[in-house]
């Protein structure tokens, strides 16, 4: 799997930007990029998404809102067995592409459209859309595929405009844009990397084959790597593990020797030291924490 520049095909009949409908058996892009924003609903599957470097959960009626260049994918669960209606086990999306001045770049500096820009512009590091504005999206994009070319345009643009206000329910999903300021070759070469380990972080993670992946030395490699991301190579696989521990730590009742294998650790011990290190604090405690901020909202969260 690697990540790389896409370049969105466009219909003969495309208009200021394409609403696509995506049904498979399970999502299959590759963990990529491209220059047009993206606002997408998941309508079903679950699984995992990666955006940037940062891993969450999702499920029907994910809702996420992705700025220029923002790296990207989502995996489905993988299901030990089938139902007997094929329908239940498609993973669907409804997912808009559009560029940050799809109307014209005259009309993204009109008085009016300040507040759109503004939101576009805040969308680099991507933001996953919740509560009431998330409900609200869902059912207009759902009825946007119903709509004549016009009246879509001027829905959509509601959209926008909901989201553009409703910035409490916006929540960002990256934490820093550093290495998405790049050239597109540096750009698709570090996102190669991330794909790898995507792919990988869960097994055993070979400095040689990410090192081959960005046509470098291991040496050249790390050097590069850290030049650009601000941490090294073992630190990214290690962020990665630790922020699937938390997921299955937070949503799951496993034992932490399974968490901790499934994570990509070699051992509990090892485990223990580099969550602690991450997380300021042990597993255990951390799931403690978590469990109780899901009975008890007021409480203080992790």
């Amino acid at each position: 799997m690697k990540a790389s520049l896409e370049h969105l095909s466009k219909s003969a009949e495309a208009l200021s930007f394409e609403i696509k409908e995506v049904k498979q058996a399970r999502f299959d892009a590759p963990y990529h990029f491209h220059p047009e924003l993206e606002l997408t609903l998941i309508i079903a599957g679950e699984g995992k998404r990666f955006i940037g470097n940062q891993i969450s959960d999702f499920g029907p009626g994910d809702l996420v809102l992705l700025g220029t260049n923002l790296p990207h994918c989502w995996q489905n669960h993988r299901k030990d067995w089938l139902s007997e209606d094929p329908e239940e086990d498609a993973a669907q999306a409804l997912v808009i592409h559009f560029s940050s001045d799809f109307l014209g770049e005259a009309f993204m500096n009109k008085r009016e459209s300040v507040t759109i820009k503004s939101l576009l512009d805040r969308a680099k590091l991507g933001f996953s859309i919740q509560g009431n504005t998330q409900d609200k999206i869902a059912r207009e994009m759902l009825l946007l595929r119903g709509l004549a070319p016009f009246p879509r345009l001027l829905q959509f643009l509601q959209i926008l405009h909901t989201l553009s206000i409703q910035t409490a329910d916006l929540h960002p999903i990256e934490s820093s844009q550093s290495h998405y300021a790049l050239s597109t070759v540096d750009l698709e070469r570090i996102n190669r990397v991330y794909a790898y380990v995507i792919a990988n972080y869960t097994h055993e993670v070979h400095l040689d084959e990410v090192a081959h992946l960005a046509n470098m030395t291991e040496t050249a490699f790390c050097r590069y790597f850290k030049k650009v991301t601000q941490k090294t190579f073992v630190e990214l696989v290690t962020e990665f593990r630790i922020k699937h521990a938390c997921q299955l730590l937070r949503s799951t009742s496993k034992p932490m020797i399974e968490i901790c294998f499934e994570s990509g650790f070699g051992n509990l011990s090892h485990f223990n030291k580099q969550f602690k290190q991450w997380i300021k604090m042990p597993p255990r405690q951390y799931r403690k924490l978590t469990l109780e901020w899901n009975q008890n909202p007021n409480a203080v969260k992790v």
